[in-house]
């Protein structure tokens, strides 16, 4: 197991340093004549290294834990300079890279699983940024908030792809097309919430040749594309049909099953004038939601042989996994407890905790993904403190022991099957600078 962890940890290592070499022509920092080309404390693979290790402490607090509390160490003022010679680009370059040197490989059904969602991430309030500027609350408090967008491996728990964007200009849905056009696999099957069921985001998938499993408002919403279909109110699977079209001609109109007419307002990519025309067909699953009385309804372009009703009403169950996800990467990497209010930093840190995520992922599903114990219920490795352990193992004593896989598979938690608990929604506020004093 070890030596598996330190395998992925050398990689990281080389990653990293080939970014070093390369950082002026691939453009990493901002200035490319003067940038970390004096000798200095700080280097640039110490500088994204203690970036993606740094935890909720404050800045000369992570600077003497990097450093083993050196009598030479640098000093919070230089580090500040440092990163702000550093391009996010960097982080976002090394995230992409580890994920080519360890591809994804679990499949279902011969298809990898990829949970979309987006999550916001409160950050210091800027009112100069327009951008990232944007309200909240009943008396419309103004914030600043970051909107990640992700792709979630839901089989190997990683993250494949991310678009992070300031909250004033989030579209999930464009998001969404974009990490499906780009994936250069074909048998993906990307599953998402309701608030991407789109016309233009189901053409602009099946168009990449890959799939999808979205939730899309149930038959009896007026705002459902599926208002007009005269679906039983009942559970079903059927195929449906139609031609979008911004035409608003008698002829049109007397053909309500067989045209959907689609506003100036709507995005559609593939209509371009008001003749135009585009058919298009997908599969519904509708059931009932957890044996309540409630429906939804789900689209899907899979073919009905390969996932019958059963195994698409699954798929979309895992879905909840980039939920989850969301919640350890941003308090069990300490995304939440930001070292700056510089853009670029807060930047540079969304995509280091992402990285640390990925990296902790790897280590923790080569060691054991269930642990099985002559208990009621089977256990998995604690991902908080997974990620802890693996951080200051890497800070504190640069790699992995022969007694590391016995050390994290005591940090574990029971697998409760079908467990349900209330969802507590609440702003999430910035957590504020004075974090720093201890």
């Amino acid at each position: 197991m070890s030596d598996y962890s330190n395998k992925v940890l050398r990689v990281f290592n080389s990653h990293i340093d080939t970014l070093a070499s390369e950082k002026n022509s691939r453009n990493l920092v901002n200035n490319i004549y003067s940038d970390f080309t004096r000798n200095r404390k700080l280097s640039f693979q110490d500088l994204m290294k203690i970036i993606i290790f740094s935890a909720a402490k404050p800045i000369k607090e992570e600077l003497w834990d990097y450093f083993d509390y050196d009598a030479n160490t640098a000093s919070s003022s230089a580090f500040v300079q440092a990163r702000d010679k550093l391009n996010s680009t960097a982080f976002k370059e090394l995230f992409y890279l580890l994920n080519s040197s360890f591809p994804c490989r679990k499949l279902y059904n011969g298809y990898q699983l990829l949970g979309v969602d987006g999550s916001d991430l409160s950050i210091p309030l800027d009112l100069t940024d327009a951008d990232t500027l944007t309200s909240c609350g009943s008396n419309l408090k103004q914030m600043s908030q970051y909107h990640i967008d992700s792709a979630y491996d839901l089989l190997e728990h990683r993250y494949v792809d991310m678009i992070i964007t300031g909250c004033k200009n989030k579209n999930e849905p464009k998001s969404l097309v974009s990490m499906a056009e780009s994936h250069p696999k074909d048998n993906v099957i990307y599953i998402a919430d309701r608030y991407y069921a789109t016309w233009n985001t189901m053409a602009h998938i099946m168009n990449a040749n890959k799939s999808f499993v979205i939730r899309s408002k149930d038959i009896e919403s007026k705002s459902s594309l599926l208002k007009k279909f005269n679906l039983p109110n009942e559970e079903f699977d059927v195929d449906v049909h139609t031609i979008l079209t911004k035409k608003q001609t008698k002829e049109i109109r007397s053909q309500p099953d067989t045209y959907r007419f689609i506003s100036t307002t709507t995005t559609f990519d593939y209509i371009e004038t008001v003749n135009d025309e585009y058919p298009i067909g997908f599969r519904v699953v509708r059931f009932k939601a957890n044996g309540d009385e409630e429906y939804e309804s789900i689209l899907t372009n899979l073919s009905r042989e390969e996932f019958p009703a059963t195994a698409i009403k699954e798929l979309y169950k895992l879905r909840w996994g980039i939920e989850v996800s969301f919640r350890h990467l941003k308090y069990a990497t300490a995304l939440k407890v930001l070292h700056s209010k510089k853009r670029n930093s807060i930047q540079q840190e969304i995509w280091a905790k992402a990285i640390l995520y990925n990296l902790s992922m790897l280590i923790i599903n080569k060691t054991c993904d269930k642990v099985e114990k002559r208990r009621k219920w089977e256990y998995k490795i604690n991902l908080t403190s997974g990620i802890h352990l693996i951080r200051e193992m890497i800070k504190r004593k640069g790699g992995f022991p022969p007694s590391f896989k016995t050390i994290i598979s005591k940090e574990l938690l029971p697998i409760r099957p079908n467990r349900q608990n209330e969802r507590n929604v609440r702003i999430q506020r910035t957590i504020g600078f004075n974090y720093r004093f201890s």
